[in-house]
């Protein structure tokens, strides 16, 4: 009995051991290097990001360790889908210093829980806008965004409808004054412009959507934001 109670001792102190206090929005962007972030025993993949990339690269980690946002855990894969859910790292490979991140997921019960995560945290979005027109029409908005100017944190997920089921693409990088190049903000640099101009920090960009529309009803995204 009494070596059965060791053992039992050992496998909880193992477990014990292997949880991670690692959360995804604990990274401090522009701060923070990748190697720092990500632990010698998990693997990680590290890819050029093209000739647009410049000095940049990125890695890409599926590790249940790693894939924490909020405390809650988005790791899984969906046999369906080509790729297990993961994060790219996106690093200056002259510093090694992590600028942005992303967050694929492939299931769609946990692409539904990553938009209630995100609510909970940073509550109602700051822009809601539609794919395409009928979705509109139909209540179904598939891109949503956030700016936390607290903490200078930008966060961007959009929703797609593949074979799989529901996929959900989130990108988190710091607040720009000039185009993030994510879906759904073409006028991101005329909002931030105007917004200056204010001298208001909770002017938001579906603020500015509605303005720009009330001047111009056939702006197109009249059709395609909330």
């Amino acid at each position: 009995m009494k070596q059965l109670i060791l053992i039992m001792t050992a496998i909880l102190l193992q477990n014990c051991e292997s949880q991670s206090n690692f959360d995804l929005t604990n990274i401090k962007l522009n701060k923070d290097k990748v190697m720092e972030i990500i632990p010698k025993d998990v693997e990680s993949n590290i890819f050029d990001a093209g000739l647009s990339g410049g000095d940049y690269k990125f890695s890409s980690v599926n590790s249940e360790k790693i894939l924490i946002f909020d405390n809650q855990n988005f790791a899984g894969k969906n046999p369906k889908a080509y790729s297990d859910n993961h994060v790219f790292f996106f690093f200056n490979k002259n510093d090694s210093i992590v600028t942005r991140y992303t967050l694929d997921i492939f299931t769609s019960k946990q692409s539904e829980k990553l938009l209630k995560t995100l609510n909970n945290k940073l509550g109602d979005p700051n822009y809601t806008g539609y794919s395409l027109a009928e979705d509109k029409v139909n209540n179904n908005p598939s891109i949503f965004m956030w700016e936390d100017i607290k903490n200078n944190t930008f966060y961007h997920i959009q929703y797609t409808k593949q074979n799989y089921g529901m996929g959900a693409t989130l990108n988190v990088m710091p607040i720009k004054k000039d185009y993030p190049g994510l879906p759904g903000i073409t006028y991101w640099e005329s909002f931030t412009y105007e917004r200056n101009k204010r001298k208001d920090v909770n002017y938001t960009y579906q603020q500015f959507i509605i303005d720009e529309t009330e001047k111009n009803s056939d702006n197109f995204y009249n059709i395609l934001s909330k």
